[in-house]
């Protein structure tokens, strides 16, 4: 409680002694009362004085922390290499920041003895405080000092594409920087950037239906595409040409702008309903870039027919000419030649085609299964109950094993998958079967008199659940969806356990391609860690806009949508 001087002081001090409170909770002595602010002012010149000049029996202070990471040598037990001054100082600030902020909390419990007004409350604030400060401390230690990054940078590309995907698109002339006269490939290159241009073009536009300022897409896009100019462009142990991801990059950035600023200006400038054609429109772009992505992968033989017929020439067929550097093949000649089969992708690509295949023919089975389900008719409600039933009993790594061991028995007669089709097809069905439990629900809420009116106006059974129930199931159960689809992303580190080159095991198997990286373990897993990490906090925040733009965070939010 602030007592009665407090409350006549400057709003800024105000402001600190309530910081100070909602971390140390509130005093309960006399003397705090009546000089709160000069104890406060006390608390924070001790804090900052110990977090700068702390050694002894305190703990180490900036500049302490400083020169030791400086230094290096054995530290507690541990020998640590030298770190540059920058590094080190780095993590010394870092650290220092949360260390006053532990000794402000503990003196300023002491001083004001808030234990005595709330001892739960303090005792929360100071374990807080000093957890966190552990915690940081360890964090930025291994980051700035103790880790040796250019295990990720000189294995990049290969986290990214996996081994043979990397092979077939660096070791082609004009690729790789010191390829003359070693090359054995044909430059396949395009087929992934074809894969981002669509993807960027796609994002864009989906950006610009939301109807915000263009600032607040351009100034995060023009961050992330910065950042993957920065990771294509840094020069440590680089093994390939920059030139050309740069400006790849560039090309991918300027699609999605340009078709920000068209479907932001359509949105602008025409009627409600011509703007949510436009989304679902977009919507379906989605999907078919997913199947574009893996048609372009390993084109089927009417495409190659295709490209045959605009005068391509199979570029396998001319691959001693390509490797000799007398003849370098077109895109059609690419087109009209073999692709890169599903049994060669790897890296990170496996894990993002893998999890869209669970969201996009996910979201398609779980319709299908979440109608059957409440089909009055036992020859459609029958077999969806007994699939959703099966698959949901069991968890997904078993699933996996089916689909390496047992399900080329049942598609062989049909189709010849291979491994990673069949891990494709089996995340869309067991991601389809927790999405038709989650629509079950939605579609269990829909007001019936919404069911009635859509009868009354003449719609088919087929028009009323496509356009009526499932729209207003999808909005009110969106949340949970994505809390799949998140699911799904995060499963895909399974993959390992197959034996599929995703980016987890390549991650882990990291440290196994250099004889300089044999210590460094901890750092491409940190890395996949922080990676996954970030695409399931994408989606959230994507979710938690949609859900604002239906109206589904304010009170009555789903009657408003």
């Amino acid at each position: 409680m602030i007592g009665q001087e407090n409350r006549e002081m400057p709003d800024w001090a105000r402001s600190l002694i309530e910081f100070e409170e909602s971390m140390a909770g509130k005093s309960s002595a006399r003397w705090a009362k009546t000089n709160g602010l000069e104890l406060t002012g006390l608390a924070v010149l001790l804090s900052a004085t110990l977090a700068l000049f702390g050694s002894g029996p305190f703990p180490n202070g900036l500049f302490d922390m400083a020169s030791i990471a400086i230094e290096g040598g054995e530290v507690n037990g541990r020998f640590l290499p030298q770190a540059g001054a920058f590094n080190s100082y780095l993590y010394a600030t870092i650290t220092a920041v949360f260390l006053f902020i532990a000794y402000w909390v503990t003196i300023a419990s002491l001083m004001k003895w808030t234990f005595g007004k709330d001892l739960g409350a303090a005792f929360l604030g100071l374990a807080t405080s000093w957890i966190a400060l552990i915690a940081i401390r360890y964090v930025s230690h291994f980051v700035l000092v103790e880790a040796d990054w250019e295990v990720i940078w000189a294995n990049r590309v290969l986290a990214l594409a996996g081994p043979s995907m990397t092979s077939q698109m660096t070791q082609s002339h004009g690729s790789v920087v010191d390829c003359i006269n070693t090359c054995y490939g044909i430059n396949q290159n395009f087929r992934l950037w074809w894969i981002l241009y669509a993807s960027f073009a796609v994002l864009g536009a989906a950006y610009g239906t939301n109807g915000e300022k263009p600032l607040r897409f351009a100034l995060p896009f023009a961050f992330v595409s910065a950042l993957f100019m920065f990771i294509a462009y840094n020069q440590t142990s680089i093994n390939y040409h920059h030139e050309g991801p740069m400006i790849r990059l560039a090309i991918a950035t300027l699609l999605a702008y340009l078709s920000f600023g068209a479907s932001y200006y359509y949105c602008l400038t025409n009627e409600e309903y011509k703007a949510n054609r436009l989304k679902s429109r977009i919507a379906i772009a989605g999907v078919l870039t997913f199947f574009f992505a893996l048609v372009i992968m390993n084109p089927p033989e009417f495409v190659k027919d295709i490209a045959v017929f605009l005068g391509g020439e199979p570029a396998q067929e001319r691959l001693d000419d390509v490797v000799a550097g007398t003849y370098v093949p077109t895109t059609l000649d690419k087109l009209a030649g073999d692709g890169i089969e599903a049994s060669q992708w790897g890296g990170l690509f496996v894990n993002l085609i893998i999890a869209t295949a669970g969201g996009v023919l996910g979201f398609g089975i779980g319709v299908v299964l979440a109608f059957g389900r409440q089909s009055d008719q036992p020859f459609f409600s029958v077999p969806s109950i007994a699939l959703i039933e099966l698959v949901r009993s069991g968890p997904l790594i078993c699933w996996l094993y089916f689909a390496v061991f047992m399900m080329p028995d049942l598609m062989d007669p049909f189709f010849n998958a291979e491994d990673i089709v069949r891990m494709l097809l089996m995340f869309g069905i067991f991601g389809g079967c927790y999405i038709a439990e989650v629509l079950r629900g939605g579609l269990q809420a829909v007001d019936s008199g919404q069911k009635e009116a859509a009868v009354a106006l003449g719609l088919s059974p087929i028009q009323t659940k496509l356009q009526v129930e499932l729209p207003n199931a999808v909005r009110t159960t969106l949340p949970s969806i994505v809390s799949v689809f998140i699911g799904l992303w995060k499963d895909t580190t399974l993959l390992f356990i197959v034996n599929i080159l995703d980016f987890f095991k390549l991650s882990k198997d990291m440290p196994n391609t250099d004889l300089r990286f044999l210590g460094s373990f901890l750092e491409p897993v940190w890395v996949s860690a922080l990676v996954f990490w970030v695409f399931a906090f994408y989606l959230s925040r994507v979710s938690m806009k949609i859900e604002k733009n239906l109206g589904l965070v304010r009170e009555g939010g789903g009657e408003a949508a």
